[in-house]
């Protein structure tokens, strides 16, 4: 750990880390939609694109040699006994602290984290991006049904070319004269959230906003769900049926009806329970 080898290393998948934290923490929320975290995401890869340039790498390679001196190694030098043959093969190791190899994995290092996020949100899935881009209010395709027929087509929803069409000419009218009440610019969850009355006679148009404010946010609440098995598991629940586990999971999906087990169903629950036959705990 002493090597400056180390501490460039460590501080370079730091700086890149530091980059993709808060799209990480932002995909991962239940309240996010994705196309507010794809822009993040693509932020986040300028950012880490904006760390290639020899400046950077010249500025992150001084700091950590003068961050503490390197302690005096043997001079390492060639075995005599191999004086009289041809080698054929390395017979001494590269330093790992030599410019040339820190450079090469600096800069390989970044093209790969770039190469990868737009592997993952790049052309491979344009057609979804662009129909997510299409239903943000401040696009110029802003409801192009068109562009909005991939996200419909997920889920088997007709898209009905006037609706969209009156529909953009209302809402373009309705935000140009006025401002989100709360404040700040009109976003599609603001759109939903205060001009649904007229909305109710598009229903295609309300149908694509939902899909376009829940597309990543289900993903994120699965995930969750997902996640606390990791709590439900123990020593005495490793024998736990598969049926069992999947009902856990719907109870834990869809929590805000099994919140009113407590409250308005809580009569008819246990009415139920004490229904069946041979039980022994007499709840009601």
């Amino acid at each position: 750990m002493s090597e400056p080898s180390f501490r460039f290393i460590a501080e370079m998948v730091h700086s890149i880390l530091s980059y993709l934290d808060p799209p990480n923490t932002m995909l991962q929320s239940e309240d996010m939609d994705l196309l507010t975290g794809m822009q993040l995401v693509n932020s986040a890869c300028v950012c880490v694109e904006n760390l290639r340039s020899e400046i950077k790498f010249v500025a992150l390679l001084e700091r950590c040699r003068s961050a503490e001196p390197p302690m005096e190694k043997r001079r390492r030098t060639i075995n005599p006994a191999f004086d009289s043959y041809i080698v054929e093969e390395r017979i001494a190791q590269e330093d790992p602290n030599d410019e040339m190899e820190l450079r090469r994995l600096y800069f390989s290092c970044i093209d790969s984290v770039c190469g990868e996020i737009k592997e993952r949100f790049g052309e491979r899935n344009c057609a979804v991006m662009g129909a997510l881009k299409a239903l943000d209010p401040e696009d110029a395709n802003f409801l192009d049904a068109s562009k909005i027929t991939p996200l419909l087509k997920l889920t088997n929803t007709s898209v009905v070319d006037t609706e969209y069409t009156v529909a953009n000419q209302f809402l373009r009218a309705q935000m140009d004269d006025t401002s989100p009440p709360d404040g700040g610019r009109w976003t599609m969850a603001k759109v939903l959230k205060y001009l649904h009355q007229p909305l109710e006679a598009m229903p295609t148009v309300i149908t694509a906003l939902k899909h376009a404010l829940t597309f990543g946010a289900s993903t994120a609440l699965c995930e969750n769900s997902f996640s606390t098995l990791k709590n439900v598991f123990s020593d005495h629940t490793q024998s736990m049926l598969h049926k069992r586990k999947a009902n856990l999971i719907l109870l834990a999906f869809e929590k805000d009806l099994t919140k009113k087990f407590r409250s308005e169903w809580r009569d008819t629950v246990l009415r139920r329970f004490h229904s069946v036959a041979h039980r022994r705990l007499p709840l009601y």
